[in-house]
């Protein structure tokens, strides 16, 4: 098949959703597919071909006015004609080689609906996180507390928890063009021929805005191979020789970066408790001998260096980390903790460091128990207090972490390797085909 892939991110330098993005293309490719991706660029001009990681890819540029609102306006309504006639430029439509387009974020999916209309062929859109039901994607209410849907009294308290007082006011007239905006992100997907969502949870949401016969789940996948080679090797320029825990994705709230200060500090009170004495000998010298890598960028890192310091935590924060080196670091945390607060679609986190043996400790939130069976292939503990009596529990169980690291490679080959996958796409692809023909 000729498949067209748009996507809002892409490698080298992106998150998850990119790298998720860059991972379908990759498998896809192995089985015999053309793909080429387009990308939109935001800050560059014309449009520029590469290739990314070896995947052909056709980069976007635009630029936007620097202004809430009206940046997000130019770089969706306007931008979308643009991108669809850039999808149907790249078609190259050839009757005898089956043509798909699948849009992989928000920003690209009108786009592929209209590029896919004006063409005829089929439409497939990935959700990856919460842009069907929310103008910021999160699903948190403040960027705080997570909450179902937005309307515009719930916008009011929003902008205000988000930008402050004044500027939360201020933005108060762009209220109705918020709402009208999330509206017309459910249109277009509800026009796509089919809509993949990487976990239960999501498919769970997608089903109150889209026909439940064109919602399927079909997960992110690892390339559990690839990630071992790539393992082997230690870290490059980042020095690893003593035991540390790992962290990994934006210092932001909904990554539940903050959670990290609030583990720790129930860590430390517990081990002080009067019930626990016995224990905090024993919990002072796992902490102290156990580095805390922060592995991420974002708003939060100086709180988080201030309180973890003021905690006694010897924490290490690196800056923007080559994704392979994150890999090798996760290859060789004694765990990987992973308290995130908000409903996690299906986290390239968890899924990467299972692919790489490392022992998990995670939050259940949204899809997260999708991957992580709570002591089969992983720990969940809903609270901090209950993350940091977990926590403890695991760093004094050397065993344990072994077992928990084997059973998440285990499962991530079985359960999210490529050769899992791809088929499901595939089936998936030929099933619109066959619907589009009739």
């Amino acid at each position: 098949m000729n498949i067209l892939l748009p996507t809002d991110v892409f490698p080298p330098r992106c998150g998850g959703a990119g790298w998720s993005a860059h991972a379908l293309a990759s498998a896809l490719m192995e089985h015999g597919h053309r793909v080429t991706a387009l990308v939109p660029q935001p800050g560059a001009r014309g449009v520029a071909r590469e290739d990314v990681l070896g995947v052909p890819t056709v980069r976007y540029g635009y630029r936007v006015p620097p202004m809430p609102f009206v940046k997000n306006y130019a770089r969706h309504e306007q931008m979308w004609p643009r991108l669809a006639q850039a999808l149907v430029d790249m078609a190259g439509f050839n009757r005898h080689e089956p043509l798909v387009i699948h849009a992989q974020h928000v920003q690209t999916t009108p786009p592929a609906v209209l590029a896919g209309q004006r063409l005829g062929v089929p439409v497939v859109v990935t959700v990856r996180d919460h842009w069907p039901w929310d103008y910021f994607a999160t699903g948190l209410h403040g960027d705080r507390v997570p909450y179902p849907r937005q309307s515009a009294v719930s916008l009011v308290t929003d902008f205000v928890a988000r930008l402050g007082p004044v500027r939360g006011l201020a933005a108060l007239p762009a209220i109705p063009y918020v709402l009208a905006h999330v509206r017309r992100r459910q249109h277009f997907l509800r026009q796509a021929d089919a809509v993949i969502a990487v976990s239960r949870y999501i498919a769970e949401k997608l089903r109150t805005i889209v026909p439940s016969e064109r919602v399927h789940v079909i997960p992110n996948m690892v390339d559990v191979e690839a990630i071992a080679y790539t393992v082997a090797e230690p870290p490059h320029g980042i020095a690893v020789d003593a035991p540390f825990l790992l962290f990994v994705g934006k210092l932001e709230r909904n990554k539940g970066a903050h959670l990290l200060v609030d583990v720790f500090r129930a860590l430390k009170d517990d081990g002080q408790s009067t019930e626990h004495r016995a224990q905090s000998v024993e919990y002072k010298h796992i902490t102290s001998s156990c580095q805390l890598v922060v592995c991420g960028t974002g708003p939060l890192r100086p709180f988080l260096e201030q309180e973890l310091t003021a905690l006694g935590v010897q924490a290490r924060f690196l800056d923007w980390t080559a994704h392979d080196d994150v890999l090798r670091l996760m290859a060789r945390c004694e765990l990987l903790l992973f308290p995130s607060a908000w409903g996690e679609p299906l986290s390239r986190v968890p899924l990467e460091a299972s692919a790489c043996g490392a022992p998990i400790l995670a939050m259940p939130t949204g899809g997260t128990a999708d991957i992580i069976i709570d002591g089969l292939n992983g720990a969940l503990e809903p609270t901090p207090e209950g993350f940091a009596r977990r926590l403890a529990a695991l760093l004094a169980a050397p065993e344990q972490r072994q077992s928990l690291g084997m059973a998440a490679r285990q499962a991530a080959f079985e359960r999210f390797g490529a050769e899992r996958v791809v088929p499901q796409v595939e089936a998936l692809y030929q099933d619109v085909i066959q619907s589009v023909r009739h």
